[in-house]
């Protein structure tokens, strides 16, 4: 009995030591959401420049993720949270790995398209806006991701599951208002801007998204560790 109790509070601490270390995902993630809030705001001249850093970033995560996935299969691990761990892992960098995808999207319409076709980017500047709102939506989403992986009162993790909830949710309902008002100004639009706001926003709703499963799985991961 001893040594089975020994063994239980070894890997409790070394798997609570492992989520605090996850940390690092959701600062990446808000350095990569500021980065996009400053391609929809700022000199087109820019977007090359912040394009690449988030680029850098993007494989940054890659690189974390592949690092933690050998850790967690390799190390002192309870073998029954393996597969939520790395579960875990692969949503956190899929939040980094949509921002890439976003930014791409912006630079190829701004730096790309719209250089010959200039008379479209006033169309742009509205659902830009939300795009704003819903970025600092998930900044907020993952400062609150941040806070469940460094607690380890389990309460206070729920509450944050709570908030991401919350803002999961206001994020869907700005995603159906940029919806709704592009379908509305669809004939002021043609294909390739059209389908660039729906992919946009579409992106943009599923980071929101990776953020609350993250939290679903590290919840289930806490409530293994207490339980």
């Amino acid at each position: 009995m001893e040594k089975s109790s020994f063994f239980k509070k070894y890997t409790t601490v070394a798997e609570r030591k492992l989520l605090n270390r996850f940390t690092v995902f959701p600062d990446l993630g808000t350095e990569v959401a500021d980065f996009l809030i400053m391609m929809m705001q700022s000199d087109p001249t820019q977007m090359g420049v912040l394009n690449e850093k988030v680029k850098m970033k993007e494989k940054e995560g890659d690189d974390l993720s592949e690092n933690f996935s050998v850790l967690i299969t390799r190390g002192a691990i309870n073998p029954s949270l393996i597969d939520n761990l790395l579960f875990l892992v692969n949503r956190l960098d899929d939040v980094i790995d949509r921002s890439y995808y976003l930014s791409r999207e912006i630079k190829r319409m701004n730096l790309d398209y719209l250089k010959s076709n200039g008379n479209l980017g006033s169309v742009l500047k509205p659902p830009y806006q939300m795009f704003v709102h819903m970025l600092t939506a998930g900044k907020d989403a993952l400062a609150s991701l941040k806070g469940m992986l460094s607690e380890s009162d389990l309460s206070k993790v729920s509450e944050f599951k709570k908030k991401i909830e919350i803002i999961e949710e206001a994020v869907d309902d700005l995603k159906d208002s940029v919806l709704d008002e592009t379908y509305k100004n669809a004939d002021k639009m043609n294909y390739i801007v059209f389908n660039h706001v729906t992919s946009m926003v579409h992106k943009i709703d599923d980071m929101v998204d990776d953020c609350e499963d993250a939290a679903d799985l590290i919840l289930s991961i806490y409530e293994s560790l207490t339980g």
